[in-house]
């Protein structure tokens, strides 16, 4: 069974792009909802993130970046914009207590943000399979450059 929430995002009736996701679903069933579609879920874990290095380092191993990615910003979005050594007709990445990172390092957050939406629009633009990431836990409400409020899945 899935989610209405998810359910908007298996039919495309919201855009890809980086909401804030409310539901309390435990990641394993939001992963098996998911790959029950031919969706990858990938989750990663902000308990502890107190950088960008951190950052880099969790998604590099959960996405199972390439051996050139080069723990940059650059290279951090252009594998986040690629992703075709993962299969899956989708890709979800949930971010679990993302507010640790917002806290701890407000221009990783700020730049964090803008990888996501880099590469969310690349994937779009190229036609490459979709890619939703859904912050969840305790965080900020505002995106970080202060243009409005993150949407809400």
């Amino acid at each position: 069974m899935t989610t209405a929430r998810l359910a908007v995002v298996l039919d495309g009736a919201r855009p890809t792009g980086v909401y804030r996701w409310l539901s309390r679903a435990h990641p394993s069933a939001v992963r098996r909802e998911l790959a029950g579609a031919g969706w990858a879920t990938h989750l990663v874990d902000g308990r502890t993130m107190n950088g960008r290095m951190d950052l880099f380092d969790r998604c590099a191993e959960e996405l199972a970046f390439p051996g050139w990615f080069g723990r940059t910003w650059e290279a951090f979005t252009d594998c986040l914009g690629d992703l075709s050594w993962l299969p899956g007709a989708g890709h979800v990445l949930l971010w679990e207590q993302y507010g640790v990172l917002a806290r701890a390092d407000a221009k990783a957050w700020r730049l964090a943000y803008q990888a996501f939406g880099q590469a969310i629009e690349a994937r779009r633009a190229a036609g490459a399979a979709p890619l939703y990431v859904l912050l969840r836990g305790s965080g900020p409400a505002d995106e970080p450059d202060g243009s409005g409020l993150i949407p809400t899945l």
